[in-house]
């Protein structure tokens, strides 16, 4: 299959994205909710290219549209600047502070003061409801409608049943999302407000107040991962670590018959 991007001749597979084939090629399309992990949603429509097939043009979302058969795209055109110029600005105006959001407004020369503020905290991506899904979560959710949808938690209340793993804070493009981590528990903020309150159980070995308290099990199963070994779930990262080495440095002893204690010792 044959592909003209941006002037220049690629190959590509029936079935890759745009996007897909873009990346592969060196072609930077801008994108806030797109990660590799995750079924594309074209919601940010920041990666809108131009798409010329059968000798008819049209716009389409680069992250999620498969092509087909022999086609150009074009991904940096003037009109394509200008609508990414104003996308950037109507999201600036949700997200004002957001870094993510200024670096795309030098890109496209958007007047990032254009619109007033509304000052939401999200541009509304999706993904840390996306991502809450696949990790079987399921705390978080696009709620409402038209320009009143908003990612919430069911009935607006705060879960109890969060798995606290933090994927949603990590996956926000304009980092809005917050992990609070006071004494025994772990805290979800997003709008400012708590959505989910999670206990924390104390390390066995030092104390320290880790990990939510929920069953790994059946989340392992459905990421098609190996169980976490028993001796991890009482332990906390770090002490995990120093254990994991302490038992590699005990292997490599035992191989010439040393004493672990003798290693640093002088000649």
């Amino acid at each position: 299959m044959k592909i003209i991007l941006d002037g220049k001749e690629v190959t590509a597979e029936a079935g890759r994205t745009i996007l897909e084939v873009a990346r592969e090629n060196g072609v930077d399309i801008p994108t806030l909710c797109h990660v590799p992990a995750l079924e594309p949603a074209a919601m940010c429509r920041l990666c809108t290219v131009e798409l010329i097939e059968n000798r008819r043009s049209r716009m389409v979302t680069a992250c999620n549209y498969p092509l087909r058969g022999d086609a150009e795209v074009r991904t940096d055109t003037p009109l394509l600047r200008q609508g990414r110029k104003l996308i950037v600005e109507l999201l600036h105006s949700r997200c004002p502070d957001s870094e993510v959001l200024k670096e795309l407004g030098v890109r496209y020369g958007a007047e990032l003061g254009r619109f007033p503020d509304d000052n939401k905290d999200c541009v509304m991506c999706g993904l840390c409801a996306r991502v809450c899904e696949r990790v079987g979560g399921n705390v978080l959710a696009l709620c409402g409608r038209g320009v009143e949808i908003r990612v919430d938690t069911s009935f607006g209340r705060t879960a109890r049943h969060c798995l606290g793993c933090g994927a949603c804070a990590r996956i926000c493009p304009v980092n809005k999302i917050q992990i609070r981590d006071e004494g025994n528990e772990r805290t979800v903020i997003i709008y400012g407000k708590e959505a989910s309150r999670i206990p924390l159980r104390p390390c066995t070995s030092c104390g320290t107040p880790f990990g939510p308290v929920i069953d790994l099990s059946l989340i392992m199963e459905r990421a098609g991962e190996a169980q976490v070994p028993a001796f991890n779930l009482s332990v906390c990262p770090a002490c995990s670590r120093r254990n994991h080495a302490r038992r590699l440095a005990e292997r490599h002893f035992e191989q010439y018959e040393i004493e672990p204690h003798e290693a640093g010792e002088d000649d």
